[in-house]
């Protein structure tokens, strides 16, 4: 079934505001005979008939460009920006492997557990013992809950306890709470 033919269907348009494209949907409502029915519009001329007709041939393309046509679907409210945290965690003299290792196999995934969004796990190319990473939380009170959460969860105190059986991993950590500016291309 071809957009000229279907009952309802939406095309995708690309808007940019301000430096930001988002994709937006334009409703487009077909008569079910597959003529196209514009709002308002319950009887037409011969020249807006044929004009509906070469549109309905073109496959609908023409179609979708007229803006007596589109009606614009209902949009989603701008959700508010994320809070960003950045941390890093300076290890132990050679003690680098067991932390990613320990990152790796538990705790990113408790972290998502708790409702902490993963972004990205760095390492600086000029230090041997340094984890730099991002995450992502809905907002302050989430992050203290999702941190509560995790400090508390026994898989975690599990996962502590055996990746330090070979002594302790972490020297320091710093933790910086960020959010995005309005021109940032990652909300």
């Amino acid at each position: 079934m071809n957009e000229a033919t279907a009952p309802n269907s939406t095309t995708p348009l690309i808007e940019e505001h301000d430096g930001n494209f988002t994709e937006k949907n334009l409703a487009v409502k077909h008569a079910p005979q597959g003529g196209m029915l514009a709002r308002g519009m319950g009887s037409c001329t011969w020249k807006t008939c044929l004009v509906w007709a070469f549109a309905a041939m073109a496959g609908g393309w023409l179609a979708t460009c007229l803006p007596v046509q589109a009606l614009r679907a209902e949009s989603t409210p701008a959700k508010a920006p994320k809070l960003y945290e950045l941390r890093t965690y300076t290890t132990l003299p050679g003690r680098l492997d067991a932390l990613n290792k320990r990152f790796r196999d538990h705790t990113t995934k408790l972290f998502a557990k708790h409702g902490m969004t993963n972004v990205i796990y760095l390492t600086p190319v000029k230090s041997e013992n340094t984890l730099v990473y991002l995450i992502a939380h809905e907002n302050e009170a989430a992050a203290a809950a999702s941190w509560k959460a995790f400090r508390e969860d026994p898989e975690w105190k599990v996962a502590r306890e055996a990746s330090e059986a070979d002594g302790k991993i972490v020297e320091k950590v710093e933790s910086v709470y960020l959010t995005p500016t309005d021109y940032s291309a990652m909300k």
